[in-house]
């Protein structure tokens, strides 16, 4: 890690700190860390908010009339800055002052891109030598989960490859690793940044269709204006005028000027997600998802497209795979040309960790494994290095200054209108992300899976997937949930139907009783409940449900007493053990405090009922559904002791061979910690033996009632006199 005199991070996913006073101090820099960059800038405190020549805001959203042209002084205002997103992230704002002039060292803010960060001092990551391997002429669509840095990246090369910018170009890349060996690519083209959101899917298709008219037409007007003198045109703001083919025109006056062009279309898919959410959340009438997708072929890909002559890059990202007939030519694979582009955006995890040190003091690194998961994109054709979610990232890292973030916004909408269940194997569910939690995995082949709810009608494990809520197992051809910032949204969305479902309720003194009594039974019987229905609805199914995953159902229930102060254990480390706040010892559960102050250390181990049939049925591994429904009655009804003896088959984690031993084996005889077993759905528990420890006698008072000494202590601490007692 570097401190540098140029503040200009092209890869990073934004959210913006508000730390407290408290915690300013420890958000100084402990360390220099290789390939972390830090910045010192001071922010001009006369620089407001403002929008981009790519804001295409339409004038009936902003008071005016449809044929009022915009003014040639609002559009010269906006072309002042060369960014792609809708707005700056700058402000005049007194708390923001107040930040910098507390903070050295921050972390980028929330829409912030590319040119945003000259102005005030930014850690970040170096993406920039990903540009180098980029051929003289592409044309990229590049799909990643939102918040993932893509635009960033296409403000980067927007900057990097922009004529305009040739006289800025040594402050803003000086520091940066592409500086030394950029001379032959850069500030080279004229650029042309489109960004689709902007567009209204809600009305008639001839509102929709003057929306984009109106958008395009001010984008390239915007363009003109900014390069008029390349292009020698002397009235840019009304050079289109009326004209039917408006791309035609600019792609002629380009061509003229000897120059070529860099494309960027961000979010190009966000017209036909408003549309599907629209219709999906409220059933709102309008023009449907092929509608829109023909109106955009028609009169934005298609004119677009039939610019490649003077198109020397194309790069388009967005979310999910849409399928634009005009782009049917275009792969959506990763380039394979380019071998960092699996790691363009998101940070490996030295990276992240790089970052996490330069910032805090100690940085839990095992929790922002858990949290932030691993990402990778199977359709680059080989193996790539995974890559953490970079929003996620900053948000393990301003949690541990005790700051809020927010969830991820998408999948809380795809979460929110879930059905309760599906028959649909491909379409998500409720039940199906309950069931998710309670195995971890989920069966998707997305290389065959093409269903989407762009046209199913209902969301898909695919499209969470490219929402950013799973990862892929290539290999497995399974979706795993590896992250628990999404966990902590499946929480909020099934936790009442857990509840209600297995009787929670009964259960809801269960965490007082255990540590009061210091038994471990009641939650014996509370996981048994959930693990037990998970297993029978999983019969026939490729993965069963695993003892953390129906733990995690339970002590995770936000309704439930267990939840306060509980993190989640859904990914435990390899030896298994997980750690589970507990309450002091012998603590009334009146006055129990709010959240647990002490440490349970577990070792959760599960059998599932496949292996056990596979080691009474060595020679048959495809079992009958209602083998393996007798199977699951026969264990439950076992002595433990012949349980215990049962042989189990599974791969041994050793050399991955396939081995039988019995069940027993899985139990220490003296456990240095609890054991919890689970048995094809029966769990088995084995407790450290602990010397009994003396109970306080009890004090006969004058009128002989008892009362233990330990419960007068805790009612003598909050008594303010005497009398009270």
């Amino acid at each position: 890690m570097a401190i540098r005199s140029d503040p200009h991070p092209p890869e990073f996913i934004p959210l913006f700190p508000c730390p407290c006073e408290d915690s300013v101090e420890d958000l100084k820099p402990q360390t220099a860390l290789e390939d972390t960059v830090l910045v010192e800038f001071q922010r001009d405190p006369s620089i407001e908010l403002m929008g981009s020549p790519c804001a295409g805001t339409n004038p009936r959203k902003r008071g005016r009339t449809d044929d009022e042209p915009l003014s040639s002084e609002f559009r010269s205002e906006r072309v002042k800055r060369r960014s792609p997103s809708t707005v700056s992230a700058y402000t005049t704002s007194e708390s923001y002052s107040s930040l910098f002039s507390k903070l050295r060292y921050i972390l980028p803010g929330d829409g912030d891109v590319f040119i945003d960060f000259c102005h005030r001092s930014v850690v970040f990551i170096d993406k920039t030598p990903c540009i180098l391997e980029l051929p003289d002429k592409f044309r990229y669509i590049i799909l990643r989960p939102p918040k993932f840095g893509k635009t960033t990246f296409l403000s980067t090369l927007f900057e990097y490859y922009d004529v305009e910018a040739a006289d800025e170009f040594q402050e803003c890349f000086q520091s940066l690793a592409v500086f030394s060996q950029a001379i032959a690519h850069r500030s080279r083209h004229l650029c042309l940044s489109f960004r689709l959101p902007i567009v209204e899917t809600m009305g008639k298709l001839g509102d929709v269709e003057e929306d984009l008219d109106f958008t395009a037409t001010n984008i390239l007007t915007c363009f003109l204006l900014k390069y008029a003198k390349e292009l020698k045109i002397s009235d840019p703001d009304s050079f289109l005028g009326q004209s039917a083919d408006k791309f035609g025109l600019v792609f002629d006056l380009v061509q003229a000027s000897g120059y070529t062009l860099f494309v960027e279309v961000d979010d190009y898919d966000a017209p036909i997600i408003n549309r599907t959410f629209d219709h999906l959340e409220s059933g709102s009438r309008g023009p449907d998802v092929d509608e829109i997708k023909s109106l955009l072929d028609r009169i934005f890909w298609r004119p677009l497209l039939a610019g490649c002559h003077v198109i020397d890059k194309l790069f388009i990202m967005g979310i999910f795979p849409v399928t634009y007939e005009a782009l049917k030519d275009v792969s959506f694979s990763d380039p394979r040309e380019v071998p960092s582009f699996p790691t363009f955006c998101g940070f490996t995890e030295d990276e992240a960790f790089d970052l996490a040190r330069s910032v805090l003091k100690e940085p839990d690194l095992h929790e922002m494994r858990r949290r932030c998961g691993k990402f990778s994109f199977p359709f680059h054709d080989g193996v790539a290095e995974p890559v953490l979610h970079p929003r996620q990232v900053i948000d393990q890292i301003l949690e541990t200054q005790h700051h809020c973030v927010k969830p991820p916004s998408l999948v809380s909408r795809m979460f929110a209108i879930l059905p309760l269940h599906s028959d649909n194997a491909q379409e998500a569910s409720l039940d199906g992300l309950i069931e998710l939690v309670g195995a971890g995995v989920v069966y998707c082949d997305l290389e065959f899976s093409s269903s989407s709810m762009f046209d199913s009608g209902g969301v898909t494990w695919r499209d969470l997937y490219y929402a950013g809520a799973l990862t892929y197992d290539r290999q497995s051809k399974v979706l795993r949930l590896n992250n628990s910032a999404i966990l902590e949204l499946i929480h909020s969305s099934v936790d009442s139907i857990v509840l209600e479902r297995h009787g929670l309720h009964k259960f809801s003194n269960t965490w007082y009783i255990c540590n009061l009594h210091e038994t471990l039974q009641p939650v014996v019987e509370a996981v048994s409940t959930i693990l037990q229905d998970l297993v029978q609805s999983s019969f026939g199914r490729k993965h069963e449900p695993n003892l953390p995953g129906a733990l995690e159902l339970l002590i995770g229930n936000y309704k439930s007493s267990f939840h306060k102060g509980v993190p989640k254990i859904l990914f435990p480390p390899s030896d298994g053990r997980v750690q589970v706040p507990a309450y002091p010892r012998r603590t009334p559960y009146p006055r129990a405090p709010e959240f647990p102050t002490h440490t349970h250390i577990w070792e959760l181990k599960t059998l599932t009922l496949r292996g056990m049939w596979l080691g009474a049925n060595p020679n048959d591994d495809s079992p009958t559904l209602q083998a393996l429904e007798e199977l699951y009655e026969d264990l439950l009804g076992l002595a433990e002791e012949e349980l215990l003896r049962r042989p189990y088959t599974a791969r041994s984690p050793a050399d991955g061979a396939m081995e039988t031993v019995e069940v027993g084996s899985f139990l220490d005889d003296d456990p240095v910690v609890p054991q919890f077993l689970s048995v094809g759905g029966r769990i088995l528990l084995r407790v450290p033996f602990v010397e009994p420890e003396l109970e306080p006698e009890w004090e006969e008072e004058k009128d002989g009632y008892g009362f233990d000494p330990y419960l007068l202590n805790h009612i003598a601490e909050d008594s303010e006199s005497d009398e009270d007692l």
